[in-house]
């Protein structure tokens, strides 16, 4: 009777629990997301640095990837769906663009003023910024 009476107990205690362990764990899932992309962005901006050549971070709904223009041949670098691997939305600034294109120099072009990248997963919000020179803010745009 004791052993039952324990892991009711137990069970209520981990009931009440369970709701207040997943905004951390959202959070975190933000925080990997937040994370992916911004590695993604560098890797878009180094590989125009390296090649001499344009290369883009795209943004098609929830999946983001990185493509180099190989003397008018876009060769994809790198793909990922970030819903699907940390369960996040994502959306872009307010007039901002779903296409961060970087010219040689790494420098990006057409952005008319700091873009923001947001990731949101419930209550768990975050984003990056990426400046009109190329670079990755690890904070939200001022």
């Amino acid at each position: 009777m004791d052993v039952v009476l324990t892991i009711a107990i137990t069970g209520i205690v981990g009931a009440m629990a369970l709701p207040r362990l997943k905004e951390p764990a959202a959070g975190l899932q933000v925080r990997s997301a937040k994370q992916a992309t911004s590695q993604m962005i560098v890797v878009a901006r180094s590989a125009s640095i390296s090649s001499g050549n344009e290369a883009r971070f795209i943004r098609s709904g929830n999946v983001v990837r990185v493509v180099l223009d190989s003397s008018g041949t876009w060769i994809t670098l790198a793909s990922k769906n970030l819903n699907t691997e940390y369960g996040v939305a994502y959306s872009v600034s307010s007039g901002g663009r779903d296409t961060v294109r970087f010219d040689a120099r790494g420098i990006a072009i057409g952005l008319s003023g700091a873009q923001w990248l947001r990731f949101t997963k419930g209550a768990a919000v975050d984003s990056v910024c990426v400046s009109r020179m190329g670079k990755v803010a690890p904070r939200s745009c001022s």
